[in-house]
């Protein structure tokens, strides 16, 4: 037969359990949770009391959660492992710009694709201010891409630059240029593939010889494209072996000839700017060099020269079909108007 041990009291010790019962008027026991707070705005109970602070110590941040974090001034500083997993997808990407012309979107990347021949597709972003990115894949189309130019499109040179962080087309300064140069009156011995090379790579970076010069079928002129720094004074001729050659550079508003650089006419060169800043008229001091007897005379091979584009026959002819037509039209039109104020009034 199995024993029910007895209820266990309320309270075991009044020193260490605190009694929840209490006992309303009436002598009738309630509980804690029915009896209604009372005199709390007079309890001084501290928070220490009731449940004590651990032990906590404050230690400095390690330096590679220092880095990810935001300091005061709103400025995220980026850990090692960030840098290598955002430029990860963009190692083998190629910054192109299509020098001289602007065409759209769609013609550039198809012509982009036609040149490279590449074995991957590639998507085409545009960076703005005529900057676009080819975001490449593989190490060997990059490679490619960089090593088998010089490339151009429509005759235009396509500048191709391997892709570098915080690169803003906005803010991009264009410190070179492609520019077509002739050489008048070459002789004909030097119309020889190395020795073209060896003068184009003298004047800047040889990019493209013409086709008729390096065929020999124009004795007028030797034509090479090249790059050249604009920074800088371009080379007035070039000396092979022991013969003196002109250079021309083809563009009526590419170079300055008063200080030899490329990328402003004469009205925006800093040296004539400077000097009118300065106090100094630039014209009067032109007049007053050229009026003074004893001033030496300049050869023809001390001067920046240019070649402007002369118009083709077809443009000229289109000119004058588009004035005589315009000259009928006005002959057309007085006679007209002669024959209206000139017309009878019926009666």
């Amino acid at each position: 037969m199995t024993t029910i041990p007895p209820k266990p009291p309320d309270i075991i010790n009044k020193n260490n359990v605190t009694n929840y019962t209490t006992k309303a008027p009436g002598n009738q026991e309630t509980s804690f949770k029915n009896q209604p707070l009372k005199g709390t705005e007079e309890a001084n109970i501290s928070f220490e009391q009731t449940m004590p602070l651990p032990n906590i110590k404050y230690t400095e941040p390690s330096s590679s959660n220092a880095e990810a974090l935001l300091s005061e001034n709103g400025r995220i500083t980026l850990s090692p492992e960030d840098k290598e997993r955002m430029y990860m997808p963009w190692k083998y990407s190629i910054i192109i710009k299509l020098q001289g012309k602007r065409i759209i979107y769609q013609t550039l990347k198809r012509k982009v694709e036609e040149l490279w021949k590449l074995n991957e597709s590639f998507p085409l972003i545009d960076l703005g201010s005529d900057y676009y990115i080819a975001k490449l894949q593989k190490a060997e189309s990059m490679n490619h891409v960089l090593q088998k130019g010089p490339w151009f499109v429509f005759g235009f040179f396509l500048s191709c630059q391997k892709w570098k962080p915080n690169f803003v087309a906005a803010n991009a300064k264009q410190i070179c240029t492609v520019v077509w140069i002739r050489l008048p009156n070459l002789p004909t011995e030097f119309y020889d593939k190395i020795i073209l090379q060896r003068i184009g790579n003298s004047i800047g970076r040889l990019l493209k010889v013409d086709a008729c010069t390096s065929s020999t079928l124009r004795g007028r002129y030797a034509r090479l494209c090249v790059e050249l720094p604009l920074n800088k004074p371009v080379d007035k001729f070039i000396v092979i072996d022991e013969y003196k050659q002109i250079i021309e550079y083809e563009g009526d508003k590419l170079l300055c000839k008063n200080c030899g650089s490329l990328g402003h006419t004469n009205g925006q060169c800093l040296m004539v700017i400077n000097s009118r800043n300065k106090g100094e008229k630039h014209e009067d001091k032109l007049n007053q060099l050229q009026s003074t007897e004893n001033v030496t005379k300049t050869t023809y091979e001390d001067d920046w020269h240019t070649v402007s584009f002369q118009k083709t026959r077809r443009s000229v002819k289109q000119s004058t079909r588009m004035n005589n037509s315009t000259e009928e039209t006005r002959k057309t039109e007085a006679i007209l108007k002669w024959q209206s104020t000139t017309k009878p009034s019926q009666t």
